[in-house]
């Protein structure tokens, strides 16, 4: 069987019609033989009736009369066929015989079918006048029969041999008619199986069921060609979404740099590999300077593009087995393998801090950043991780802390004041809703006269656990947080309302001056803020001055342009905050509405030994007067500071030589005094 299953299918057809003919031949020639066996049995059984017959009637007088020699003398014509006659008297005694021996012959016993294939037995009674006088018993043999079939057999075999032949000759000339189709296209499916071309067919132009089978091949092959069209569109969308899920999982929609995510299984393999072989590795965090400022000023597209232009360059820092990664709005972050001494990180620290100083130029404008920058190694600083990052984060804040675009390597003292930032933070958020921020008031004098004209307002923390924090302390941290929006409007709500009651009470028509942080102007509402706030209080808008600082005005955007326009067509003054330490750029003082400019106390303290102070501060006070503004000196301590600024024409001043900023009821008393004093002048001026 297992044979048949693995021939081909022109082998197993010849088999099988082989098989079947000899089988219906073989049927057919049992048959034939069986029925004629039958019927010469048949009539070899009739004849051996009639000789019984014939002889009864010719024995029966012998048998009566004992005459054994005519008994005998009948033996003699009997037929060849008839292979033995017992003649038995009426005793049952045999009387004659042939041959001599049939006795045996006739006594002998044998079965059913056995005694009718081994010859034919016949008992005929011998009688005379009815009367019975013995029997007789005759035998036949089947070998002639047997002789007759035997040739009829072997010429039906040898027949039968030559249609076989002859049979599978012709099977041979008809099989390709059939099996050729089947062949050709069994070649035509193998060879589709294993080039996997859909584009072939099978032709074939029979009517029969090969044909049928044929072109159901070639529809079949049309569908699956269809339906491959279909899945190889579908497995390229499926590879282009896979790939878009891994670009989109690994890395930066803005930048095209690896992300967050990636930054993590990176620096995963790079430790591990780091203290595998004894080296040494680092992560440095690059967070970019007053980002946020370009982001807000210029909008978010020219702030991805300047992502774009920021991580180009700093790629041109990086060393072949560098990565550079962006895991935040405006924070990126290297790994850098096998980090030899911290003099080479240093260089790449430098090198990205100088290529990022330089201006970019996006939609025609320069825009100015930088970065700071902080570092931690493995495993000098710690074999953990997370550890890694958060010193590299310290180190990074360190770096913003002394004044931006500068890097640090991380050292312990940093934990200590990253957990003292942490715990000034969670004490800040809740500083408003405890009561805890309050106001002080330092006076603004009029130099020439020495009378007050104005107070600023400044915000102070008293924290029931920290105890009073330094404003330089806080007010960094509220800026970053976005604390500062809430902060600045109670700043300007507390002081509207203490200063209108006390133009009230005292009748002191001094100008307000508050400042206003970066983060309060770009706030798409900052105008009706402020409106809504000074409206409350029923302070008037022209004895309020909004205290600005340059980095707030080097945007150059209309928003900021519209906004400070609006605020000065309204009454409000704005004045510039520590004028000559930051950008100090004059076409700000020409475009913006600015009133009153603020001397930093730097170019103050030294006054008026130093030359260079001296230069400065002579430059600022022409510079404002030419410009028809106000000038404030900002930490006025000594008399000769006074007189100098006196005599250079300076207006305003204030410092610890006039006051120190005081509480609600010490303004009360130095306003009270001040008031009084005037009033004294004027009265002995009207005397005199």
């Amino acid at each position: 069987m297992s044979f048949l299953r693995d021939s081909s299918i022109g082998n197993k057809l010849l088999i099988i019609n082989v098989v079947s003919m000899g089988l219906a031949m073989l049927i057919l020639v049992l048959s034939i033989t069986a029925i004629m066996f039958a019927s010469s049995r048949n009539s070899l059984l009739e004849d051996v009736n009639n000789q019984a017959y014939i002889l009864g009637e010719s024995l029966a007088p012998t048998v009566l009369f004992n005459d054994f020699d005519a008994a005998g003398a009948l033996f003699e014509a009997l037929p060849p066929h008839i292979e033995y006659v017992v003649v038995l008297d009426q005793a049952g005694k045999k009387f004659v015989a042939f041959p001599h021996h049939a006795e045996i012959l006739a006594d002998y016993q044998t079965s059913i079918l056995e005694h009718y294939f081994s010859g034919i037995h016949v008992s005929y009674p011998l009688k005379i006048n009815d009367q019975p006088v013995g029997l007789i018993r005759l035998g036949a043999s089947l070998d002639r029969i047997y002789n007759q079939l035997t040739q009829f057999l072997l010429f039906t075999f040898l027949s039968l041999i030559l249609s076989t032949g002859v049979g599978i000759v012709m099977l041979r000339k008809l099989q390709p008619h059939l099996l050729n189709p089947i062949v050709g296209l069994t070649k035509s499916m193998r060879l589709i199986s294993h080039t996997d071309n859909y584009s072939l067919r099978f032709h074939l132009n029979n009517k029969d069921e090969l044909g049928e089978l044929a072109a159901g091949f070639n529809t079949m092959l049309n569908k699956i060609q269809s339906n491959q069209v279909r899945l190889d569109a579908e497995l390229v969308r499926r590879k282009e979404a896979e790939d878009r899920l891994q670009q989109l999982a690994f890395y930066d929609n803005v930048t095209h740099l690896p992300n967050r995510h990636f930054f993590k299984e990176r620096l995963e393999r790079v430790v591990s590999s780091t203290l595998r072989h004894n080296s040494s590795c680092c992560v440095m965090l690059i967070d970019l300077d007053d980002f946020k400022n370009v982001n807000d000023t210029q909008g978010h597209h020219v702030g991805d593009e300047l992502l774009m232009a920021v991580s180009q360059r700093i790629n041109k820092a990086l060393r072949g087995s560098d990565v550079l990664c962006r895991i935040g709005g405006d924070e990126f972050a290297m790994i850098i393998e096998n980090a030899k001494d911290a003099a080479q990180v240093e260089f790449i620290a430098e090198r990205v801090i100088r290529l990022l100083s330089q201006p970019f130029v996006l939609h025609e404008k320069e825009i100015f950043i930088g970065a700071s920058i902080g570092i931690s190694f493995c495993p000098v600083d710690t074999t953990d991780i997370p550890t890694l990052l958060r010193n590299a984060d310290n180190a990074m804040y360190s770096a913003k802390n002394r004044g931006k675009n500068n890097f640090q390597m991380y050292h312990q003292d940093m934990e200590y004041k990253s957990m003292k930032r942490f715990t000034l933070e969670n004490a800040l958020r809740r500083a408003l809703e405890l009561n805890e921020l309050f106001l002080l008031y330092q006076p603004i004098m009029q130099i020439n006269s020495n009378k007050i004209v104005g107070l600023e307002a400044l915000v102070r923390w008293n924290n029931s656990e920290l105890g009073v924090v330094n404003p330089g302390d806080f007010i960094p941290i509220a800026e970053e947080t976005g604390l500062i929006l809430s902060i600045g409007e109670f700043v300007v709500n507390e002081a509207c309302l203490q200063m209108q009651h006390w133009r009230e009470v005292c009748g002191f028509e001094g100008m307000l001056s508050v400042n206003l942080s970066g983060r309060q102007l770009f706030k798409p509402d900052a105008v009706e803020r402020i409106i809504a706030i000074v409206e409350s209080t029923q302070y008037p808008y022209n004895l309020l001055n909004f205290e600005l600082t340059e980095s707030i005005l080097m945007d150059h955007s209309k928003e900021t342009f519209d906004k400070l326009e609006m605020l000065n067509n309204l009454g409000f003054s704005i004045s510039i905050d520590d004028f000559g330490t930051g950008y100090s750029s004059l076409s700000y003082l020409k475009r913006y509405p600015i009133n009153t400019l603020k001397i930093d106390r730097s170019f103050i303290s030294d006054l008026p030994q130093d030359l260079n102070d001296v230069a400065i501060s002579n430059a600022i006070i022409a510079l404002g007067n030419s410009l028809t503004m106000k000038i404030v000196a900002e930490g006025v301590e000594t008399k000769e500071q006074a007189e100098f600024l006196e005599a250079r024409s300076c207006d305003l001043a204030q410092g610890f030589f006039y006051s120190k900023p005081m509480t609600v009821s010490q303004t009360m008393e130095f306003i009270m005094a001040r008031l009084e004093s005037s009033k004294m002048d004027i009265a002995e001026n009207a005397v005199a």
